[in-house]
């Protein structure tokens, strides 16, 4: 079965875009980041401008354009703010849009790890088999199924560091332009870092000579072309403001630790890294074995790990994915190795023990946070998750298991769904015109589903000034606040908190 679906460039795109579309429907937008960019999707369409990003009403220089753009396709296609607006979207197809564009750059970066490693080795097995690596990464298979831009700047990376190894400086630039334009600055810095690696470590060359080629300057062309005009217009538009909160804060700063946004120490990815290649843990000795380090090649594709995981464990303000880049070339590796590993039957029980007392857990841990209808999937989605370590091939062991998980993960969603606030709060609302609040809680998800611009209130005493009906959203732990009549609608989980949504009635 592995071997047909991973037999050509198309039936690998296919079979990845089956995957990473697993998962895909109906489950709710998950704060703070994936409604930021749904609402200000949905706001692009609302207002009709298309060059400066809205989230809650106020402008948005976090991130470029591009990824704005991809949302806002795939919206205008699924009639997504007709959905929104209409309080009803029984396939899912409103969280299935917002995370197509992922879903496809997953699908092909897929496509560009079997290419990159065919490029680098010859061998058509091991190129086929990175693409099984690449999916049974975490980050991969987490980023596949996110309204995140990350994996369309990884796409576009590895896709302009594979042109520039093929000498094909204008793709190479035109898609390092797309990088640039999709998250800003780190887009060059990873595809010309990486190039120049593979220059200085694989061909011995110091990269001057292909600097300065007529080929570089016409893609250095291609990329102004594509990539400057939207910065110019934005810097035209608001000047230093722009300067100073997309290239100074959200990008000089966060790195340097001036902004405090995700502030973690040197060593916060090693444990990170270890989790990411979970599905490999069992053969992790037999790849360091298997590998040739004496291969120039190899040994590019581990530097090439290397400083991005040094890079970002330099930057003072970290997220878990900042480095889920430096893990394409650790997928390529994946497909050179993973066929001189052996599942042996103390490897294969060691991990059934384990995930098999982990799927106990986590169904004790659910049956204590009052959500006991989890525990069957908990139990038996993991005891069947377990079971795929018996198989005999390694290859086949990540291959079952990415697929598996997959599967339970979004039973799991599917299932939590009943918990969370925002598709009640958001049916709710639309089927009214009463206004909503915010009680001491800030959930942006509320914001992307009801179209409503909110701020948090702190004084309960506000209330007390509005007359007749309106919608409250709180912890529970604050309804002894509250003054006056209301009515609670729904309980609810966010973010392990317990939280209501109330219908006050001043009268």
């Amino acid at each position: 079965m592995l071997d047909k679906l991973l037999r050509t460039k198309t039936s690998i795109f296919i079979y990845l875009f089956i995957f990473f579309s697993i998962g895909g429907f109906y489950i709710s937008f998950f704060p703070p980041d994936e409604p930021k960019y749904v609402d200000a999707a949905l706001r692009m369409i609302e207002n009709h401008n298309y060059i400066i990003p809205f989230f809650n009403c106020h402008v948005r220089f976090d991130k470029p354009i591009l990824y704005y753009w991809e949302l806002v396709l795939f919206f205008k296609l699924f009639f997504v703010e007709q959905l929104i607006r209409s309080g009803h979207d029984f396939l899912g197809l409103i969280e299935y849009a917002a995370k197509l564009p992922a879903i496809i750059s997953a699908s092909l970066s897929g496509v560009y790890v079997c290419l990159l490693s065919k490029r680098l080795f010859g061998d058509e097995q091991s190129a086929k088999l990175s693409v099984v690596g690449f999916i049974s990464v975490l980050f991969f298979f987490y980023l596949g199924r996110a309204v995140y831009p990350d994996m369309s700047l990884i796409l576009f990376e590895l896709a302009g560091v594979y042109y520039f190894i093929e000498n094909r400086y204008i793709l190479g630039w035109l898609f390092t332009a797309l990088a640039f334009l999709t998250k800003g600055p780190i887009g060059i810095v990873s595809v010309g870092f990486t190039y120049f690696l593979y220059l200085w470590i694989v061909k011995r060359s110091s990269g001057i000579k292909e600097f300065f080629s007529l080929r570089n300057g016409m893609g250095f062309l291609v990329f102004l072309i594509v990539s400057m005009p939207w910065y110019v217009v934005v810097y035209k538009l608001y000047g230093m403001e722009f300067i100073n909160k997309f290239l100074i804060y959200h990008n000089i700063e966060r790195f340097t630790g001036a902004a405090h946004q995700h502030p973690h120490s040197f060593f916060y990815f090693f444990p990170i890294s270890v989790a990411a290649v979970y599905l490999w843990w069992p053969f992790l000795v037999d790849f360091y074995k298997a590998l040739d380090f004496k291969n120039k090649k190899v040994i590019f594709l581990f530097v090439w790990f290397l400083w991005v995981f040094l890079f970002f464990s330099i930057s003072k303000n970290k997220l878990a994915h900042y480095i889920a880049f430096g893990f394409i070339p650790l997928s390529v590796l994946f497909g050179l190795a993973i066929e001189k590993a052996r599942n042996s039957k103390i490897k294969a029980f060691s991990m059934f023990v384990f995930e098999f007392i982990l799927g106990v857990g986590l169904s004790l841990y659910s049956y204590k946070q009052g959500m006991e209808s989890l525990m069957p999937t908990l139990f038996f989605g993991l005891f069947f998750v377990a079971l795929t370590n018996i198989l005999k091939e390694p290859k086949n062991v990540a291959f079952y298991k990415a697929l598996m998980l997959s599967v339970v993960g979004f039973v799991l969603l599917f299932q939590f769904e009943q918990f969370r606030p925002e598709k009640h709060i958001w049916k709710t609302v639309i089927s009214t015109s009463l206004p909503l609040f915010e009680y001491k809680i800030n959930n942006q998800s509320i914001t992307a589903y009801t179209r409503r611009c909110l701020s948090e209130v702190r004084d309960p005493s506000y209330f007390n000034s509005l007359k007749g009906k309106f919608f409250v959203y709180t912890k529970e732990k604050h309804l002894n606040e509250l003054m006056g009549h209301f009515k609670i609608l729904g309980k609810f989980q966010d973010k392990g908190k317990k939280t209501v949504l109330l219908l006050v009635n001043n009268g």
